[in-house]
């Protein structure tokens, strides 16, 4: 599904190219005013807001602080008239006229993709790489930057063995296999996660003198029944 783009600025602005080449790639809505921007974001949240201050006729500056208050956290590219001196927009881009569609659009590909979060979605669970959260059966759960990257590791590659020197190259940085109580620990704490404290490892599973494997083949078999 597209991802959806809010597309702000004044009665003509619904028929200019940058309309046409935007349309081509996102699901763009079109509002006259920063109100109606903040209403329509309501029911369909944006991706990411283009202000067209230039449409308006305007410098935009008092719209772009109440979206930017309205919308916390939706990068904002503001478009603004040419000539126009420095000025204090609280937008994450600020572009001067004349703009090309072109350009717009490589702005906003390179906004959207850096404001993205990254999930992965495995059998019955759901982790937000970059926010370090995983959603296990209803569930959320903020995770430890070490528990993180084992718990990422082991979704990335269900059904797959991962012996124990992977995970410490992985996670510790060290190939060293003297002691690795410290791992054990983090195995126990994200089976209390994957399986619920004191629950049978039915997901992730030890393959003695080898390592583990995250099994979710079972999950995926009830969940098509």
């Amino acid at each position: 599904m597209a991802a959806t783009v809010l597309l702000i600025g004044g009665s003509r602005v619904g028929e200019t190219a940058h309309r046409s080449a935007l349309e081509k790639h996102y699901d763009v809505r079109v509002a006259p005013s920063g109100k109606q921007g903040l209403t329509l974001a309501k029911a369909h949240p944006p991706r990411a807001v283009i202000l067209d201050a230039i449409s308006l006729g305007t410098l935009g500056e008092r719209i772009c602080r109440s979206l930017n208050v309205g919308l916390p956290g939706v990068p904002l590219i503001h478009l603004v008239p040419e000539g126009t001196r420095p000025m204090q927009s609280c937008a994450e881009v600020v572009l001067k006229h004349p703009i090309t569609s072109r350009r717009l659009l490589t702005v906003l590909q390179r906004t959207i993709q850096e404001d993205a979060e990254e999930v992965i979605d495995c059998g019955p669970f759901v982790m937000n790489v970059t926010r370090r959260i995983v959603v296990a059966h209803g569930k959320e759960t903020q995770l430890t930057p070490k528990l993180s990257l084992l718990l990422e590791m082991f979704l990335r590659n269900p059904g797959q063995t991962i012996d124990r020197k992977r995970i410490m190259q992985h996670v510790w940085e060290t190939d060293y296999l003297g002691d690795t109580r410290t791992l054990d620990v983090h195995i126990r704490w994200m089976r209390d996660v994957l399986e619920g404290k004191g629950g049978q490892p039915r997901y992730l599973k030890t393959v003695r003198g080898v390592g583990y494997c995250l099994d979710v083949t079972e999950a995926e078999t009830v969940a098509i029944v």
